[in-house]
C-alpha cells in the first residue's frame, strides 16, 4: 500500500513581489482542501480568473471549477480561453469587478446579489495585487487566492509554488468541489 502524496501549499508564502508587504495582517497560507471546502459551502462564490489560464492544464482546472457551479468572472482575454466551455462565465474588466464588489448593494453579475467568497487565479500579480487589496480594506468578502503565487492582501493564500504543485493543489481543490 502507497501512502498518498501530501500537495504542501503553505511552504514559501512570503509575497511573490518583495515590495508587496501590506503590514502585520498577511495571508494565512493553506493547505488545498481548505479553499475547496470553502467554495463549496460558499452561498454566492465568484472565481475571478485573468488571461494567465492559456496553459491547456490550468485553463482545463478553471473550466472544471466553473462546472461545479462556481459562477466564473474572466478578466484580460480569460473570455476568450472559457467562452466556449459550457460554464456560467462572465466576462468584466478588473478595473470595474474590484469597486463594483466593495459595493454591498452591488446585485453582481448575473443580477442574484453581491458574493461572500471571492477566489482569484491565473491574473497577472501586481493587477491581481491591487483588486485584493481594495478588497480586504474596503469590504466584508472573503478572499482566497488560488494562484501559483502568495498574495499577502488576500485572507488565504497558497504559497509561491512550482508550476506540478500548482496543478496538483488545483485538482486537490476541485475534488472538495460538489459533483455536478
Amino acid at each position: 500500500m502507497t501512502a498518498e502524496k501530501v500537495i504542501d501549499t503553505t511552504r514559501s508564502a512570503v509575497p511573490f513581489d518583495t515590495g508587496n508587504v501590506p503590514g502585520p495582517k498577511m495571508a494565512r497560507a493553506v493547505m488545498p482542501a481548505v479553499p475547496g471546502k470553502m467554495l463549496a459551502r460558499a452561498k454566492r462564490p465568484l472565481l475571478i480568473v485573468g488571461s494567465e489560464v492559456h496553459d491547456k492544464d490550468v485553463l482545463a482546472r478553471a473550466v472544471a471549477i466553473g462546472q461545479a457551479g462556481i459562477q466564473i468572472a474572466a478578466v484580460g482575454n480569460a473570455y476568450t480561453s472559457l467562452g466556449d466551455k459550457g460554464v456560467d462565465v462572465h466576462y468584466i474588466n478588473m478595473h470595474a469587478l474590484a469597486p463594483y464588489l466593495c459595493d454591498p448593494e452591488w446585485k453582481g453579475l448575473d443580477g442574484k446579489g453581491n458574493y461572500d467568497l471571492v477566489v482569484f487565479f491565473g491574473i497577472t500579480y501586481y493587477y491581481a495585487s491591487q483588486a485584493i487589496s481594495a478588497l480586504k480594506n474596503f469590504s466584508n468578502i472573503k478572499v482566497i487566492s488560488i494562484d501559483r503565487y502568495y498574495h499577502p492582501n488576500a485572507d488565504m493564500s497558497f504559497g509561491n509554488l512550482k508550476d506540478d504543485v500548482f496543478i496538483a493543489a488545483l485538482d486537490e481543490v476541485i475534488k472538495e468541489l460538489p459533483k455536478r
